[in-house]
């Protein structure tokens, strides 16, 4: 068929744009995303503005807790003792005065008996319980809005939180700690509303009786779920305050950076979001050749012997520019979250709930300063530590470091009847480590050589291996674990019996007992006096 041929003319009106077509302006506008589609910079200040007020409330009502409350004077635990010895006085003499108060006090007062002082004073002082509680609630409701908060500015800007680990366990933590302070609360107020009632009552007739059951057994009942609400406080104004209200999930592993891994393993969510955050932004830091994850691994461990008095900061700066360039030294030691306070707090946590690990290092550089040759001539180098006394879950480590001049692979088990699990192996491939060649026998312990023994120390832990394992009690008293290093052949080369006791803390068995005894005898005390007038009245 013939090509059909049109005019120059036709050609150009086709060319022209039609009615309908789109700029470049506006071609590019439509393919961003609209205005009102994500989080702008004004909702994150808006949420940072919020987390400044709510901080600013925390701290005064953190300061207010900790002088008059929890600590200090101890009102939470002196008025409820002081409220309950009063009614106890007040029921006591409810059918007449003693003959030393009837003579300088009735005598001029007549209505001033000893039963209606001490059930007022008693109803103060209930009073006054109640808004020590309100303060603590409203701490605790503050601390959770300072958190959701956190959360919340995290997400504006596009940073995973809530799928971090511990998330919901924070989360729980502080909702539960508002509903255990309000149920306190409400126990406490029915008891003080009680209790004036009984006084002016009299608390003789049956109806006065049941008023003075209530009030007595609230008191009882409030002191005892006071007590099992437990003694953990937490807090978002400073930077570590999550930190004891925060318990790990198990943690069976082998870690390659063990600092790393055991600070961010007990980093509450808040602090870990920031720990990652903090580590982003030194990627673009690092000196040529340097990877992020040893250079923070050496941070920690730097950090860790600064915090114990080993190292000054100035020696810390000095081994972290082997790692990054001068000009961003600074951000990496002034950061507005992770001061020096912070890691002193961090690490003093760290040390209470895997102390074994910092055994085995003090061990390891106790050889390395005053006995290096017997570490030089033991190829295979083992060390193995657990807790002496194991509540809640127990921490295993192990340590091995090959200074032979071939690799190794080495089997090792630990088995143990008292734990879960009962029995768990391990096959490592130890490569041949120079950590120990070349070094001096007396290792100076600070100075600015390479054979110091923190950097040696360092280079020991790089090239070893580290065993991390969690183990659970499966009764208390006396357990032991046993780990036996083998080889493939299954031929013992050695190991370690350790023998420890499981057992509840002293101090948290006794507030679990005195809780629930006294949330008993609270209970008793109510059904003492409301079981008779229910079955008076049923005989009605």
């Amino acid at each position: 068929m013939a090509t059909e041929e049109i005019s120059t003319e036709d050609a150009l009106d086709l060319l022209v744009p039609s009615d309908d077509a789109l700029s470049t302006e506006e071609a590019i506008s439509s393919t961003q995303n609209p205005p009102d589609s994500g989080p702008t910079l004004l909702d994150i200040e808006a949420v940072e503005k919020r987390m400044r007020v709510l901080r600013s409330r925390e701290q005064h009502l953190l300061r207010l807790d900790r002088l008059f409350l929890s600590s200090g004077i101890h009102l939470s635990l002196t008025l409820p003792i002081f409220a309950l010895a009063l009614q106890l006085v007040g029921r006591r003499f409810a059918e007449g005065s003693p003959d030393w108060w009837v003579s300088s006090v009735e005598s001029g007062f007549p209505d001033a008996t000893l039963s209606i002082i001490s059930g007022l004073l008693a109803t103060i002082i209930l009073l006054a319980w109640v808004v020590s509680l309100l303060v603590v609630r409203t701490l605790h409701k503050t601390s959770r809005k300072v958190f959701l908060a956190e959360g919340k500015s995290f997400m504006l800007r596009g940073r995973p939180f809530e799928s971090l680990h511990g998330y919901e366990a924070i989360n729980d933590v502080t909702r539960m700690a508002v509903a255990r302070v309000s149920g306190v609360l409400t126990i406490v107020t029915l008891s003080a509303f009680a209790q004036l009632a009984a006084t002016l009552e009299g608390g003789l007739t049956e109806v006065g009786g049941v008023l003075v059951g209530l009030a007595i057994g609230g008191t009882f009942a409030a002191i005892g779920l006071d007590l099992l609400r437990g003694g953990t406080h937490h807090n978002t104004v400073e930077r570590w305050g999550l930190l004891d209200a925060y318990e790990p999930p198990l943690h069976p592993s082998c870690p390659n950076r063990v600092f790393t891994e055991i600070l961010t393993t007990w980093m509450d969510p808040v602090l870990r979001a920031r720990f990652d955050a903090h580590i982003q932004s030194l990627r673009d830091g690092l000196q040529p050749g340097k990877d992020i994850h040893s250079a923070i691994e050496h941070l920690l461990h730097m950090r860790y012997l600064e915090a114990q008095g080993e190292l000054t900061n100035r020696q810390v700066r000095q081994s972290m520019e082997y790692y990054f360039r001068l000009d961003r030294l600074p951000e990496l030691f002034e950061n507005d979250w992770f001061d020096e306070e912070t890691w002193a707090n961090l690490f003093l946590h760290i040390r209470k709930k895997c102390a074994p690990f910092f055994r085995m290092l003090s061990r390891l550089q106790y050889d390395l300063s005053g006995d290096i040759e017997s570490l030089r001539a033991d190829s295979l180098h083992f060390d193995v530590d657990m807790q002496n006394v194991v509540s809640g879950s127990g921490h295993l480590f192990a340590y091995l470091h090959n200074s032979g001049g071939e690799s190794r692979k080495i089997v090792i088990k630990i088995q143990t009847p008292d734990f879960q699990p009962h029995e768990s192996s391990f096959t490592l491939t130890l490569e041949s480590s120079t950590a120990l060649k070349g070094i001096d026998a007396h290792l100076p312990m600070r100075s600015n050589t390479t054979d110091d023994v923190h950097d040696v120390l360092a280079r020991m832990m790089d090239h070893g291996v580290v065993i991390w394992q969690t183990l659970l009690p499966q009764h208390d008293g006396e357990s032991t674990v046993t780990v036996r290093l083998e080889d493939t052949d299954g031929n013992l080369l050695g190991g370690k019996v350790l023998a420890v006791q499981v057992r509840p803390k002293l101090q948290e068995r006794i507030r679990l007992r005195g809780g629930m005894v006294a949330v008993g005898a609270g209970i008793l005390a109510a059904l003492y006096r409301i079981v008779p007038w229910v079955a008076s009245l049923a005989a009605l």
